[in-house]
């Protein structure tokens, strides 16, 4: 499903041949809302009430809804809403028709030495919404990235069904070097905790620990997860891993073709690597997209994939895996509208 400035698109991802579309006529921006399944996304105008949208068949399943933006779908029949002051992570969820509350928190979640807090982002998924918590005596959003010593990160995981705590994983930083990362990554929790060697793949409902990687994690899948490059330690491989930690495959890009980004898009295929060229430079530059084969240096074939009229050194494309494809894309705001749908390429 292809997300454009005046709706929705659903596309079938190894062919190209469109299932379904959902568009807003004269509409500058579609606000869209998905759910962490990806099966709905909520969306609306200022004009007309919200729908919320099969993905997959692009039919109505509820409809008639009052939402202004905010808020985050959880289902087809639950919005997650942040009350409170900015800083706090305080949550309700209401029916998504009726606007009941069907549960809300009475007081902010915090570490568990109390003190003062501060939600950092909040990481939903099907089983269960993570936040990530800083928790020092400055909250700033400076102090997030340069922490003091003994500042403490926290992963507090909540049910989404009664808003009850799951599980939480909290890390001091007691020297107050290095920054915390999380984020959701296909299904997954991945964190970095600078009082942790490596990164942790954590399964979201339940909090256990999948595997460590020693450098940064691309992709998560079933059986696999894509790791690497970590230039802080002069490494630039990238590794096919399981969750035991064994590399399955691995190969080192030439210097012409990584990106100095630790989330640069890349897709770790059965037999290839498939990443995409970070010198795009000017309106006139295809996106391109690298394949390269496992245990095969420097042996990386560049496809141009597709163009856009807008030119961005720091984001110059996407990746997504499908049944049978993988799709080349730019970002939604270089987009355009479901008219001019031009942007997107499918590589077998």
């Amino acid at each position: 499903m292809i997300e454009l400035d005046d709706g929705l698109i659903g596309l079938k991802g190894d062919t190209g041949e469109e299932l379904w579309r959902y568009q807003i006529p004269d509409a500058q921006t579609v606000p869209a809302s998905f759910s962490p399944s990806g099966d709905q996304v909520l969306v609306a105008s200022s004009d007309v009430p919200g729908v919320v949208l099969d993905t997959v068949t692009g039919a109505v399943v509820a409809e008639n809804i009052d939402w202004d933006g905010s808020g985050r779908l959880l289902d087809d029949a639950r919005l997650l809403h942040r009350q409170g002051e900015p800083e706090e992570a305080l949550f309700k969820v209401q029916d998504l028709q009726s606007g009941e509350v069907l549960w809300q928190q009475e007081t902010p979640e915090a570490c568990s030495e109390g003190g003062p807090s501060r939600l950092v982002s909040m990481l939903p998924s099907s089983e269960a919404v993570v936040l990530w918590m800083h928790c020092s005596e400055d909250t700033s959003e400076e102090a997030v990235w340069e922490p003091e010593p003994g500042t403490v990160n926290a992963l507090i995981a909540l049910d989404p069904a009664n808003g009850k705590e799951l599980w939480r994983q909290e890390s001091e930083n007691v020297e107050g070097l290095g920054q915390t990362s999380a984020t959701m990554l296909h299904g997954a929790v991945i964190a970095d905790f600078p009082s942790r060697d490596g990164w942790l793949i954590i399964d979201p409902g339940t909090g256990e620990t999948i595997a460590e990687s020693p450098k940064p994690v691309l992709a998560v899948g079933e059986t696999h997860y894509l790791a690497g490059p970590d230039f802080l330690a002069e490494d630039t491989t990238h590794e096919l891993r399981t969750f035991e930690g064994e590399v399955s495959s691995s190969v080192t890009l030439p210097e012409r073709f990584l990106s100095r980004s630790a989330s640069a898009p890349a897709i770790g295929l059965s037999e290839q690597l498939v990443t995409i060229d970070m010198e795009r430079g000017s309106p006139e530059d295809a996106i391109s997209a690298i394949v390269t084969p496992w245990e095969e240096e420097h042996a990386g074939t560049v496809i141009s994939a597709t163009t856009t009229g807008q030119a961005n050194i720091t984001d110059p494309g996407s990746l997504l895996s499908v049944p049978g494809a993988v799709l080349v894309y730019v970002p939604r705001d270089y987009s355009g509208n479901i008219d001019s749908l031009e942007h997107v390429a499918a590589l077998r």
